[in-house]
This record gives structure tokens, C-alpha cells and sequence, in this order.
């Protein structure tokens, strides 16, 4: 069986005083060594593996990010695979959104716009979603989908660091996070590139590549 793979990059978009941060996660479907009893064919499982975390330096305003995204998802490394491109586009990242749509980006691009409290319906190409949403998700890929770091990643530090900056607390209406340290932008970006590898589930087992529908759960392997 050959190899399915995709990579899902997540842009948490600064301020003029901050840092926009960029996270890449690699999707890939790979066989085991174990086989099905019945088929005896190698059963799959699915990796998500960190392969990218990175701030991208003061200054360079948002028509940049636009070039850097661009670049990105035309690089050499991910071609002919599927790719996603997940930005934050709550406040003036809807403006980076719309000059995004006007560059040759490789794959799909999915604007979130980052919400306080519940799902709201897809609208105009915006996928509104609430932050709790995506934490749950980065949340998930850790404990129970098995988040990998490729080697010599050199931002993960920073991201754990922020992990370890970051409380949650149980409400009325579900968890939800407290950011107790300086930064959560790598968090954010994590967890956006999750929510782009969620829209895109390369297929397990049997299954057809799954789409996330709106007002539903997210698909699980």
C-alpha cells in the first residue's frame, strides 16, 4: 500500500508589535506491521507530526506574510502532496484572507475566524469557530491521536513552554483556557494547522477522504 500524505499549515496572525506564527503539521496514513484477520492485509494508522514551528520577524507586515505563505506552499518539500492553509482571520486578518485568495497558493484555504463562545454557520468562504474549539483539538492530537516532533524543530521549546503557560477551566458551557504566560500565538497556529488536517482526514482503514461538514462534530480516525 503506498504512503498517503499531506501537510496542513496553521497562521496566527500578529499585530504590529507581534509575531504572526506559522505551524506546520504533516498528515501522513502509513501500514503496520500487524494484519487484518480476515483480509490479512496491513492494517494503516494515521501520524500527525510537527514539522514546522516558526515566528516570523517583526516588521514584515501582512502583504509579507502573504509572500512567505505563498513560498510556503509552493516549496519543493510539498509538492504533489495536498496541502491546507489555515489563517486566522478574526479582525484584519480577514484582509490578509482576501489578498491571500489572490495569491498562487498551492491547496485549499480555510479563514477562521476565531470566536468567544459557539459555533457559529459558514459564511462567504469564513469558517467561524470558537477558541475553545481549537484548543480542545491541539488538546486531542496530544492525548489521544498521538502528536509527533520531527527532528529539529526549533520552536517546539517555545511551544511548550506556552502549553505550559496556558490553565484550563471548567465552565458552565464546556472548558476553556487561560493564558497565564506572555505568549499563545504557537498554540493558536498548532492548533489551526490541526483544524486544516481535520478538514482534509486522509482515509484509514477503508474509509474515503473526509470532509468536515459544518455544524457537526469533527471527523475521528
Amino acid at each position: 500500500m503506498s504512503e498517503l500524505k499531506s501537510f496542513h499549515i496553521g497562521v496566527d496572525l500578529g499585530q504590529r508589535v507581534d509575531h504572526t506564527a506559522v505551524v506546520v503539521v504533516e498528515q501522513r496514513v502509513v501500514a503496520t506491521a500487524e494484519r487484518d484477520a480476515v483480509t490479512y492485509e496491513y492494517r494503516r494508522e494515521r501520524k500527525l507530526v510537527v514539522c514546522l514551528v516558526e515566528r516570523l520577524r517583526l516588521g514584515v507586515g501582512y502583504e509579507g506574510v502573504a509572500r512567505e505563505l505563498e513560498r510556503l506552499t509552493n516549496a519543493r518539500a510539498l509538492d504533489g502532496e495536498t496541502v491546507t492553509t489555515v489563517v486566522d482571520a478574526t479582525g484584519l486578518g480577514m484582509v490578509v484572507s482576501e489578498n491571500l485568495r489572490r495569491k498562487q497558493l498551492r491547496g485549499e484555504l480555510y479563514p477562521v475566524v476565531i470566536t468567544g463562545g459557539q459555533e457559529g454557520r459558514y459564511r462567504s468562504g469564513y469558517w467561524p469557530t470558537p477558541r475553545a474549539e481549537l484548543l480542545l483539538g491541539v488538546e486531542r492530537a496530544l492525548e489521544v491521536e498521538g502528536l509527533g516532533v520531527a527532528a529539529g524543530v526549533k520552536g517546539w521549546s517555545e511551544m511548550e513552554a506556552e502549553m505550559r503557560g496556558m490553565r484550563k477551566v471548567r465552565g458552565e458551557r464546556g472548558p476553556r483556557w487561560e493564558t497565564l504566560g506572555a505568549h499563545d500565538d504557537l498554540v493558536f497556529a498548532l492548533g489551526l494547522a490541526l483544524f486544516g488536517a481535520r478538514m482534509r482526514w486522509l482515509p484509514v482503514e477503508g474509509e474515503s477522504v473526509r470532509w468536515r461538514t459544518w455544524g457537526g462534530a469533527w471527523p475521528r480516525g
